[in-house]
């Protein structure tokens, strides 16, 4: 008997930054906030919610650093490229708002966050300096701040440098569900070139970003509207992006009886003619858009006719061909009402109709 194949699951690696962090002004490319990243990984050890604890590790000159794989921070074998784009953060400050109890004001700190950077040679790995100055903004999350929890394989792997920034973000408000960002801050803190209308920001940031944060692995994602406000006589101007964020149903993260849904459906859809390797797409993105259930039901429904000998109004016995026929167009019509694009489930049409 032939061994049955079982697909891994790969668990998310969750980790954290502080929302001081978060919602920093900074201008880093997709590798530069990749390093980011992998800074905050080697620190989660060192977060801390009391204000009087700053511990890490420091090297022999007493200063803080941490090692990172460049294999991580971009493709492979681009080592130099990735020691490139770190040296270019030596000239980009990162900017911080907070608020000091003692003197009751609210102060923003600007300081560069990498300080030096040492190549290991003859591997993929690199030693960074970090800025003693940002440790309290990259490990304390206490009062009044608070953390950002992601995966870190989501936030690696996103592609543009506002997609992986708006991931963080809404990840960061996942419990609170809405999250107004003033538009002038949001455009300060993302960088965003003047140039970019209103409408630009709308389709070149925030539609893009929706669209490839639905379809990674992330288990939340958003959507967003405009605030309008009149102001006396003048048209209704945006004023802020109201996010709206929502939980993302994924496998890692169902009870056994959501799991034991997914099992009957992924059955189910892989018996419909498609390739294995878009059994598995389709069925998340099935319980993504909370399908799962009439999927399985009118699999069952049809079934049932082949099985009972039932024929249609033109005296034609149901089979199983005209099953998946049905099923497919159904499962396609369904995924239209949600606004899928028909190009992700090209594979469901006949090859005249896309």
């Amino acid at each position: 008997m032939a061994e049955e194949k079982k697909e891994i699951i790969k668990i998310p690696e969750y980790q954290m930054e502080t929302r001081n962090l978060t919602l920093s002004k900074y201008d880093y490319s997709e590798v530069q906030q990749n390093v980011i990243t992998l800074i905050q990984e080697q620190l989660k050890e060192y977060m801390t919610k009391d204000a009087t604890e700053a511990v890490v590790r420091i090297d022999s000159m007493g200063e803080p650093y941490i090692t990172i794989d460049c294999n991580e921070a971009s493709k492979k074998n681009r080592k130099e490229y990735v020691i490139a784009e770190i040296q270019k953060m030596f000239l980009k400050p990162i900017s911080f708002r907070w608020r000091h109890e003692s003197w009751g004001k609210d102060i923003k700190t600007i300081c560069p966050i990498v300080t030096a950077i040492h190549d290991v040679k003859n591997t993929s790995l690199v030693k960074v300096n970090y800025n003693r100055w940002a440790i309290p903004f990259l490990i304390w999350y206490g009062k009044g701040i608070g953390g950002t929890v992601y995966d870190k394989t989501v936030s690696l792997t996103l592609v543009g440098k506002y997609t992986k920034r708006i991931y963080k973000l809404i990840c960061s408000y996942r419990d609170k569900n809405t999250y107004e960002y003033d538009l002038e801050k949001f455009r300060e803190d993302f960088a965003i070139p003047k140039s970019y209308k209103n409408d630009k920001i709308r389709t070149n940031i925030l539609d893009k970003a929706k669209e490839d944060i639905d379809n990674s692995k992330s288990d939340v994602k958003f959507d967003y509207e405009m605030k309008m406000v009149k102001e006396g006589k003048k048209k209704a101007a945006a004023k802020a992006i109201i996010f709206k964020i929502q939980w993302k149903k994924t496998r890692e993260n169902m009870n056994e009886q959501e799991s034991k849904v997914y099992s009957n459906a992924y059955i189910k859809v892989g018996r419909l003619g498609i390739e294995a390797s878009k059994t598995v797409a389709l069925t998340d993105l099935l319980m993504d858009k909370n399908l799962l259930q009439l999927v399985i039901e009118k699999y069952n429904y049809y079934d049932d006719l082949i099985t009972s000998g039932a024929r249609m109004q033109n005296g034609q016995h149901y089979t199983f061909s005209i099953l998946k026929n049905v099923m497919r167009k159904l499962i396609r019509e369904e995924l239209e009402k949600q606004a899928v694009d028909p190009r992700q489930i090209s594979y469901l049409y006949p090859k005249n109709e896309k």
